[in-house]
């Protein structure tokens, strides 16, 4: 089997290739930066899908500017929103005029696309709580990436939430403070966290390679949402520390900006009904037993 990884050299990528890479399978990484020396080696690296002298069985677009990298303005934002659009058009426009098409398409989005509820459980068949800017680059970029069906190829959509693992993730900025017992709950507690594993986002990703039957939506958070109090609490029961640090609304909103009230102080409780239905079983389906895994990746 071909995979072609759009992304490939961010967090989720790079553990894909190296992943389908121990399977035996052959890897491709599309990526803007062909010569740095830590890209992988066992994969075969293209910065222009039209060069390509190939098909591909199964592609996998994950390509995206980070949501928290900088402090939202209108330049930021659209600098977010393009990097995902575009590079979907690009990817289906490939498939649409690729003589040998792919079997499947597996395409990024996140649990953003329901917008944000203290109250409300979202599963793949909810109706969105609001329309935010957070919705619409998830909302436009499924719809790109739909578009593929067109051309008979089997679409997968993964709404990827808070992806949890050693050195890079949410959790690569959170534990240094929390090893210092500066652990900080954030605003009130209650917003949900729907946090994923990336051993299971690499095991969901996988499944839905795998199981040909399947297409449409798929929720990638764990079936153990907690609130923030709870992950602070966890977190730093795992690092041996206290936690009584509260960081109120305003000090978040002075700090991060828009940014940080539509990422940290809201959140969505959201159930992988799709993945489960389908057979998908969680190795991390408890904040516990992932926490307690990186932690102990971490010493």
């Amino acid at each position: 089997m071909h995979i072609l990884i759009n992304g490939g050299t961010g967090f989720i990528g790079s553990k894909l290739s190296e992943h389908f890479n121990a399977q035996g399978f052959r890897i491709s990484i599309l990526t803007r930066n062909i010569h740095e020396s830590d890209l992988p080696k066992a994969a075969t690296l293209i910065d222009n899908l039209n060069d390509a002298e190939t098909s591909y069985d199964v592609i996998i677009n994950l390509a995206g500017e980070p949501l928290n990298k900088n402090r939202w303005n209108d330049r930021v934002k659209k600098v977010i929103y393009d990097s995902r659009i575009q590079s979907t058009q690009n990817i289906v426009d490939y498939i649409k005029t690729a003589k040998v098409k792919p079997n499947l398409l597996v395409t990024g989005s996140a649990i953003g696309f329901y917008g944000t509820s203290s109250s409300k459980n979202f599963s793949e068949d909810t109706k969105p709580a609001h329309h935010s800017f957070i919705h619409k680059i998830c909302a436009d970029w499924e719809a790109e990436g739909m578009k593929a069906s067109e051309y008979g190829v089997r679409v997968c959509i993964i709404r990827t939430g808070i992806v949890l693992g050693k050195n890079k993730g949410a959790l690569a900025e959170m534990l240094p403070p929390f090893k210092l017992g500066l652990g900080a709950q954030l605003g009130n507690g209650k917003q949900w966290m729907s946090w994923i594993h990336i051993d299971d986002v690499v095991g969901a990703i996988d499944f839905l390679v795998q199981n040909v039957e399947l297409a449409g939506p798929f929720n990638l958070a764990s079936p153990g949402t907690v609130t923030n109090a709870q992950f602070t609490k966890e977190l730093a029961k795992a690092v041996k520390r206290p936690s009584f640090l509260k960081l109120p609304d305003l000090i978040v909103k002075l700090l991060f900006g828009e940014m940080g009230e539509a990422l940290l102080l809201k959140g969505q409780r959201v159930i992988p009904h799709n993945l489960m239905k389908a057979g998908y079983k969680f190795k991390y389906p408890t904040l516990e037993g992932a926490i307690e895994d990186i932690v102990y990746k971490e010493t």
